[in-house]
């Protein structure tokens, strides 16, 4: 008899609630609704959809006597012309003697200068985000981005080079080279910029520059490319150009004065310069109306393209360094005759401005003593007055108009040194003429701080020169005991021992001293540079500080412990041959 086999398995208790059921259903759907919302949204915003992002054009303006050319979407050069809409892909080249300007539609300005080619990449302007970005191949770049306050929304301004990826911020104003940036002025903590090879951005904050060698991967500390602004890198008549060139385009911008209608019959119409102008700048701004026969306008034999939509024309032309200046001005039909002509006088003031005014820490013509290591130069200056130089470096913080100005001289910045440093302030107006230099000697040594007055007769100046050497002496009543370190003060500079024969007008001495010492002094002045601890010290004996004279000079230097011990001291002689000085 067969065995009946039980089926085993689980058997509903009761059928479940058809509620629970759909709950959890509800459940599913609105996360996947939810999931598949955000993956769209992202989705959407990755193709410009849900940012309302529109390509948008840059303007070309062509400026220089030179040939600006332009490739459109990749085809061949042709030579642009003024007012020009560019887009994404097309290509700009400078020759000699021609600049361009790119503007954006945020109002970042780019200056291109001469024998340079730039290529637009991106001007994308969206609700939220925008971004433009532009690629530099050869050449140099100004760059002037708007304040924060001027565009709403977020941006990003990009430019790239071949060793170069930079990202500027607000209130930006740069010069850019395949392998440099030199940065004027920037918001926050300035530029970001990646190098290649190196993953992390550094930063270039406003008064710096960063210079990197041509096609080379970066290791290691990428900052040691980084260094306070060099004058000698960038070029001042390029940076003050371009300047001007993007205030008078912005006032131009800002005020839109109503031009006067072009009457039916006129053919030329020149509206500026006025007959007679006095102008001050290198340039002046050529601009006027033409008839609707005419195809070009030439200006002192350089061809202006016309606007055709408006039926005018606009050119800045330099100016030959003469006092009364004729501009030609010719309307031409398109087979190059001469339909009418107008012509202009202005006067230029070659006077050059009045020098600087040197304020601070004294009067130019003086000579200044002090120890501190970073000093400031302050100054003033008169209104027409657009530049500052000071010993060739162009101050960045000087603005035109400005009534005072300052200059930081900084032993780490390398434009001071120890000894004497002559600065030469020149004033630069706005035709670039330049001022007789102020001149101020700042003479970086130990001594009491204060304006060196230099003697009248060389009787008067032995007694200076005596009455300085036992000026330097301290009130304070200090210990006269034996050494207790006998034998560890030593001077090792400029000849090892206790005699040197000078034949200069100024010397270093150097020497070496105990751990334990904390002052060390000569001919009774204590070193106000020397820290206590140091091992080392040093003293600058000048025939301009007065603490060299000619003939026999003794240094007698002792050194202190904390309590005013002494704790060694010798004789330093020093002979200067007189013949020498003659």
């Amino acid at each position: 008899m067969l065995n009946r086999r039980h089926r085993r398995g689980s058997y509903a208790l009761a059928q479940s609630s058809p509620f629970t059921s759909m709950v959890r259903r509800v459940v599913i759907l609105l996360f996947l609704g939810v999931l598949l919302f955000v993956l769209g949204t992202k989705i959407l915003r990755f193709f410009g959809v849900g940012n309302m992002v529109q390509q948008n054009f840059v303007v070309l303006t062509i400026e220089g006597q030179g040939t600006v050319n332009v490739s459109i979407e990749g085809k061949d050069l042709q030579r642009a012309e003024n007012d020009l809409k560019l887009y994404p892909d097309d290509r700009i080249e400078t020759s000699g003697r021609a600049f361009a300007v790119l503007s954006y539609f945020d109002g970042t300005d780019v200056r291109i200068d001469e024998r340079s080619e730039v290529l637009i990449t991106k001007s994308a302007k969206g609700e939220e985000e925008s971004e433009l970005a532009l690629e530099l191949t050869k050449g140099t770049i100004w760059v002037a981005t708007p304040t924060a306050s001027t565009f709403s929304g977020s941006i990003i301004r990009k430019i790239q080079t071949p060793n170069l990826n930079i990202m500027l911020p607000s209130r930006t104003e740069a010069i850019i080279s395949p392998t440099s940036i030199v940065v004027f002025a920037a918001d926050g903590l300035g530029a970001s910029i990646w190098l290649t090879g190196i993953e992390k951005p550094i930063l270039i904050g406003e008064g710096q520059q960063l210079s990197v060698p041509d096609q080379t991967i970066i290791t290691g500390d990428p900052y040691r490319y980084r260094k306070p602004l060099d004058p000698l890198i960038m070029r001042p008549t390029f940076v003050e150009e371009s300047r001007i060139s993007h205030a008078k385009r912005h006032a131009i911008t800002d005020v839109t004065p109503s031009e006067p209608a072009m009457p039916i019959d006129e053919v030329l119409l020149v509206t500026q310069p006025q007959d007679g102008a006095q102008i001050q700048s290198s340039t002046v701004h050529v601009a006027g109306s033409v008839g609707i026969n005419v195809s070009s306008v030439r200006i002192n034999g350089y061809i202006v393209a016309v606007d055709k939509a408006q039926s005018t024309f606009a050119q800045d032309i330099a100016l030959p360094d003469s006092d009364e200046v004729s501009i030609v001005i010719e309307a031409l039909a398109s087979d190059g005759t001469v339909q009418e002509e107008v012509r202009r006088t202005i006067h230029r003031n070659r006077e050059p401005p009045q020098p600087p005014i040197i304020t601070f820490p004294a009067s130019a013509g003086q000579t200044y003593l002090t120890s501190n290591e970073i000093l400031e130069i302050k100054g003033k200056a008169s209104k027409e007055v657009v530049g500052i130089e000071v010993n060739d470096y162009r101050l960045q913080l000087f603005n035109p108009g400005d009534d005072s100005w300052t200059y930081l001289a900084n032993v780490k910045l390398n434009n001071y040194k120890r000894g004497e440093n002559i600065y030469s302030v020149v004033a630069i107006n706005k035709g670039g003429y330049r001022s007789e230099p102020a001149i101020i000697t700042i003479m970086l040594g130990e001594g009491e701080e204060g304006v060196i007055i230099k003697a009248e007769d060389p009787s008067k100046e032995e007694e200076e020169e005596v009455s300085n050497l036992s000026n330097i002496t301290t009130s304070d009543v200090l210990p006269s005991n034996l050494p207790l370190l006998p034998g560890s003060l030593k001077v090792v500079g400029p000849t090892e021992g206790s005699f040197h024969a000078a034949t200069g007008t100024e010397l270093l001495i150097e020497g070496t001293v105990a751990e334990s010492t904390h002052s060390v002094w000569v001919n009774d002045y204590r070193l106000q540079l020397y820290e206590p601890g140091k091992s080392f010290w040093n003293y600058i004996a000048d025939t301009k500080l007065l603490t060299l004279r000619r003939g026999t000079n003794i240094y007698h230097i002792v050194a202190r412990d904390s309590e005013g011990k002494i704790l060694d001291e010798t004789e330093y002689t020093v002979r200067l041959d007189t013949t020498n000085l003659e």
